[in-house]
């Protein structure tokens, strides 16, 4: 009986191990984003960064890929920043005008209030229609991330 008892508990352990080793690429994954707009799209981490007094560093980092499956339309990926009198604004991280993939990286303060910056992909013919923000998906950060 001992005998039985004891390769259960190895069995569960076993089984333990493998569910707990299972769940954790799902909480790493939580900082990832995927966009898609037109035949354009972006992925990425958005993460939350650790500094020192010594060394500060920007909280929050963007790291990722632009990619571009229309011949004829450009794509751009943008982060959101304070404007002037506490509006918001985009700026441009990276921007591709037909096939292809690019990468693009990104570190930002908090906005106004604390809040963490979205970061969006939007698409037009060109570059500056792209930049108008009308064709966009947006990804927003958990407020507890």
């Amino acid at each position: 009986m001992n005998s039985f008892a004891s390769r259960a508990l190895v069995i569960m352990a076993g089984a333990g191990t493998a569910v707990a080793l299972a769940a954790a690429p799902a909480l790493a994954a939580d900082n990832t984003f995927t966009l898609a707009a037109g035949k354009a799209s972006a992925y990425g981490t958005y993460d939350r960064m650790m500094s020192i007094p010594e060394r500060p560093v920007p909280p929050v980092a963007v790291n990722g890929t632009l990619a571009m499956n229309g011949r004829n339309r450009c794509a751009v990926v943008q982060i959101a920043y304070n404007g002037p009198a506490d509006g918001i604004e985009w700026r441009t991280l990276n921007s591709l005008c037909g096939r292809g993939k690019t990468n693009f990286a990104a570190r930002s303060e908090f906005l106004w209030g604390g809040g963490r910056p979205e970061v969006r992909l939007c698409t037009g013919n060109t570059v500056a229609r792209a930049e108008q923000g009308r064709d966009c998906d947006v990804f927003t950060p958990a407020a507890d991330f």
